[in-house]
């Protein structure tokens, strides 16, 4: 019976896999929708961003994360992706991998008008959930950028802190 059930198993879940085209770390194609409101966003939270640098970083966010999830090989949803890392599946894809990834990634850029730093929710809890904080000088942390490229399977996710209605946040 549970030779019958592996391949099974493993055609049920086949289908889920997460794969992106077209993913071009140097191109950048500002036009994207994704990467205009993520600017939108990282504009509305201080008049001191430089606007050059809040758009390269939406390129840069929205693509890498998009690069993560091809790279670890992802299967949505997140948490079965979990199953799959923590049994020895998969080799990558965590939550705090792809945090850990994508702030290496942006802080290569040496972006001066804002700051990135790692956040946590739930921190030692079961469900301990890593994701990064977008913040300048004079912001407040709830008034902050959460940008969270796990979530939804390396579809980046951004709101403001206050505004998350999934995670409490604190820093790292």
């Amino acid at each position: 019976m549970k030779y019958i059930l592996v391949p099974i198993f493993i055609l049920l879940f086949l289908g889920c896999s997460v794969k992106y085209d077209n993913i071009d770390l140097d191109k950048k194609d500002f036009s994207d929708q994704e990467v205009k409101k993520l600017t939108d966003m990282i504009l509305s939270i201080s008049r001191n961003i430089d606007k050059k640098e809040a758009r390269e970083l939406s390129y840069d966010a929205v693509t890498y994360s998009k690069y993560l999830a091809n790279k670890y090989e992802l299967v949505s949803p997140p948490l079965f992706h979990n199953f799959l890392v923590n049994y020895s599946f998969k080799e990558k894809g965590l939550c705090h991998h792809f945090a850990k990834d994508l702030l290496a990634y942006l802080n290569r850029k040496n972006y001066k008008s804002f700051k990135l730093k790692r956040i946590v929710a739930e921190r030692k809890e079961y469900f301990e959930h890593n994701s990064i904080l977008l913040t300048t000088s004079g912001v407040s942390f709830e008034n902050s950028l959460v940008l969270d490229s796990w979530r939804n399977s390396g579809q980046l996710f951004w709101t403001q802190v206050k505004n998350d209605e999934e995670y409490t946040w604190e820093l790292k």
